[in-house]
């Protein structure tokens, strides 16, 4: 092959990898029977079920993008990590459109604990980016529901680090967060949210991507991690306009659940007030959550109640990446306490507001 055609080649396979109408749509890597929870969301069931002593993992997605990203691809997937590990039931939120009415926050904790009623927990509960800090709030609020706390690549002091996403948030009045709900129909549309993490890093998304891929062009496996990756983040779904606005408002700009000052149906989210052991998981070079604003959790904590778990990633392959999958959640998974069940707190789910 001369100079100029194997040139040709790799143009070809660059064009074809980043040309976003050419993106597979994502999807799960492993079979699981799927359960509906509430009306935009659904519950997958892994496992074969507990063994004695065990309790059931609640993995909670984030509702940017598609859920599947916890069960990526054989090879990187959270669930046959933690399914490896011992863990006889894990369950992942599978995120669908927002519903047509309005939803925000508090809804959102709701369906969480339906979640958790569907699972006879107390549960381990795993939160993933924006998954993260709603799970604090559960624990927060229902600390004998929750065995045990992980909360991975989540912003829980959204105000430490100094990111382009904080400034950005910052930078700009609600009023213009509002346009682009109403821009959305009522919804923060999923193209423009993608969008604008790609402003966060443009020269990557831009340039290197590309370019990797043209260079690379003779690895298939390569290739293939890429393409799936890729395919996850160019599906865009849309998210809730009252939640999208509530996290912009409440948790961007003042900061409220970090000052223990956010609210929800009356009562008062005070991170203090979680009772179960802490496990936090920051990137290295994640630029969306650094890990200082992960790391924030421990100020409310008690002595010794939490652990740090720093991998060497960006903010999806904290909880995505292979090598985090292969060397840091197994760790994580079998520092998780058993033993007998916590006692509910004996309320129904859409009871507890």
């Amino acid at each position: 092959m001369s100079g100029l055609e194997d040139l040709l080649r790799r143009h070809q396979v660059a064009w074809r990898a980043m040309t976003p109408w050419r993106t597979a749509a994502p999807r799960w890597a492993t079979q699981a029977p799927s359960e509906p929870v509430g009306d935009s969301l659904s519950l997958r069931l892994y496992g074969s079920g507990l063994q004695a002593g065990q309790r059931p993992v609640l993995v909670v997605t984030p509702q940017v993008n598609h859920s599947c990203i916890a069960d990526l691809a054989p090879d990187q997937s959270l669930v046959r990590t933690l399914l490896g590990a011992g863990l006889g039931r894990v369950a992942v939120t599978d995120w669908g459109p927002p519903p047509d009415r309005a939803y925000g926050i508090a809804d959102s904790i709701d369906d969480l604990l339906a979640c958790i009623d569907r699972l006879d927990g107390p549960v381990h509960l795993v939160g993933l980016c924006q998954g993260g800090w709603q799970v604090a709030i559960v624990a927060a609020l229902y600390p004998r529901r929750v065995a045990s706390l992980t909360v991975a690549a989540a912003p829980i002091d959204t105000h430490a680090g100094g990111t382009l996403l904080h400034l950005f948030s910052l930078g700009l009045p609600l009023g213009f967060f509002r346009g682009v709900v109403a821009a959305g129909g009522g919804r923060a549309p999923g193209w423009m949210l993608a969008q604008g993490f790609d402003q966060l890093k443009p020269f990557e998304r831009l340039v290197y991507h590309p370019w990797s891929v043209f260079w690379r062009a003779e690895d298939p496996d390569y290739l293939r991690r890429f393409g799936t990756l890729r395919g996850w983040y160019r599906f865009n779904k849309d998210v809730a306009g009252q939640l999208y606005l509530e996290a912009i408002d409440q948790l961007f700009q003042r900061n409220l659940l970090f000052k223990g000052e956010l609210q929800l149906a009356g009562r008062r989210v005070g991170l203090g007030d979680i009772q179960c052991p802490v496990s936090l998981v920051a990137g290295r070079r994640d630029h969306i959550t650094p890990q200082e604003q992960v790391w924030a959790l421990e100020q409310h904590l008690r002595p010794g109640q939490a652990s740090r778990w720093l991998v060497d990633a960006g903010h999806v392959g904290v909880f995505a990446g292979r090598r985090a999958l292969a060397d840091t959640w197994p760790k994580i998974a079998a520092a998780w306490p058993s033993g007998p069940e916590n006692a509910s707190d004996g309320c129904p789910a859409r009871a507890r507001r």
